[in-house]
C-alpha cells in the first residue's frame, strides 16, 4: 500500500501530460477517475491547479506549487519505507516496472532466481509501456525500472544501458529465416505482427515508414512476446520485437531473429534506472547489481 495519497500520482500524471485523457492512458484507468481526483485535490487546495482548455490544461500557479508538494510527499514516502526495509533486511519488498518485452519474461526470471538465493525478498512487478515505466521509477512509485529508451529522461539514475536493436523476427522455415540481415522494405510485403504505437519499437518504425512513404498496416498489434511468437509461428507473418523479448523462443527453435540493417531501427536503449538522488537500500541494489549482470550475459 503506498504512504501517500494516490491522487497524488494522477494530478502528476496530468501536470506533466498537460491533459486528463494523456494522463488516464499513462495510469491504465478511466479518465473520469482521473478528473475526480484532480477536482478533489482542488477543493481541499481551496484553489483551482488547472485552467481547462479545449486542447487540454494549462497548471495554474498553485498548481505549479502543488506539484513540488506533490513529488515531495512521495520522494519522502519511499525514503521512509527504503528505512524501514533497511532495518528488517531479510524481509525486503522490490517493486518493479517493465516495458512488456522485459517483462513477462526476462525480468520475472531473473526476480525467482534472485529470491532462490535471497528467500527473504519479495517482488511487486508492474508491466507497463516504456515511459510509464520511467515515471514510476521517478516518482517513487517503482524501485527499479527496466525499460527501452530512446530519449534522456530527467529525475533517473541510470544504472545500466546497452544498445537494443530490433530484429524481424520469422518462424523456421520462412523464406527469410535463412537471410543474415533485412530491411524495412524487404518485410513489408509479409504480414507484420507490431508492438502498439505507445512502445519504443513501434515508435521508431513509425517514424522511418512515414520517412520512406511507406505506411504500415500490421495484420496484429499485441504488447505480448509470447502472444506474437505464437500467431508468427502459425503462418508467414513476421514480427519487428527486441531480442530480449523473444530470446527464449530463438533458442527453443520456435523463430528466428534476423539483424535489421535500417540504421533507424537500431536507435534505442535498454536500460536499468532508479530514482535520482535515491540512496538505495542494501536489497535493492544487490537485486540491481544482479540484474546488470544478467543483461551483461544476455544478448538484448
Amino acid at each position: 500500500m503506498a504512504l501517500y495519497e494516490p491522487a497524488l500520482r494522477y494530478f502528476l500524471a496530468v501536470y506533466e501530460t498537460g491533459s486528463v485523457n494523456a494522463a488516464a492512458r499513462r495510469l491504465f484507468v478511466a479518465g473520469s477517475a482521473v478528473s475526480r481526483q484532480v477536482a478533489r485535490l482542488e477543493k481541499e487546495a481551496g484553489a483551482p491547479l488547472f485552467v481547462r482548455l479545449p486542447s487540454g490544461v494549462v497548471p495554474t500557479e498553485a498548481g505549479h506549487a502543488f506539484a513540488g508538494f506533490a513529488r515531495r510527499v512521495i520522494r519522502d514516502a519511499g525514503r521512509l519505507v527504503d528505512q524501514i526495509h533497511e532495518r528488517r533486511g531479510a524481509d525486503t519488498l522490490i517493486s518493479l516496472a517493465s516495458s512488456s518485452g522485459i517483462g513477462y519474461e526476462f525480468l520475472p526470471r531473473v526476480a525467482a532466481d534472485y529470491r532462490g538465493l535471497h528467500g527473504g525478498v519479495r517482488f511487486e512487478l508492474h508491466v507497463t509501456d516504456p515511459l510509464a515505466a520511467t515515471h514510476m521509477v521517478r516518482d517513487g512509485a517503482a524501485d527499479v525500472a527496466v525499460t527501452f529508451n530512446i530519449a534522456i529522461e530527467r529525475g533517473v539514475r541510470i544504472a545500466y544501458s546497452t544498445p537494443a536493436p530490433l530484429r524481424a523476427v520469422v518462424r523456421a522455415g520462412h523464406e527469410l529465416a535463412g537471410r543474415a540481415s533485412v530491411n524495412l522494405a524487404e518485410l513489408l510485403p509479409y504480414p507484420l505482427v507490431l508492438n502498439p504505437p505507445r512502445t519504443t519499437n513501434r515508435q521508431l518504425l513509425d517514424v522511418l515508414s512515414a520517412a520512406q512513404g511507406t505506411p504500415i498496416e500490421p495484420v496484429l498489434v499485441c504488447d505480448n512476446p509470447g502472444a506474437m511468437v505464437r500467431f508468427i509461428g502459425r503462418g508467414d507473418a513476421v514480427g519487428v520485437i527486441g531480442m530480449i523479448s523473444v530470446g527464449a523462443h530463438v533458442a527453443a527453435g520456435e523463430v528466428v531473429a534476423i539483424r535489421l540493417r535500417d540504421r533507424e531501427l537500431r536507435q534505442r536503449t535498454l536500460q536499468v534506472q532508479t530514482q535520482a538522488g535515491r540512496h538505495l537500500p542494501a536489497a535493492v541494489q544487490e537485486f540491481v547489481d544482479t540484474l546488470v549482470a544478467a543483461l551483461e550475459t544476455t544478448e538484448v
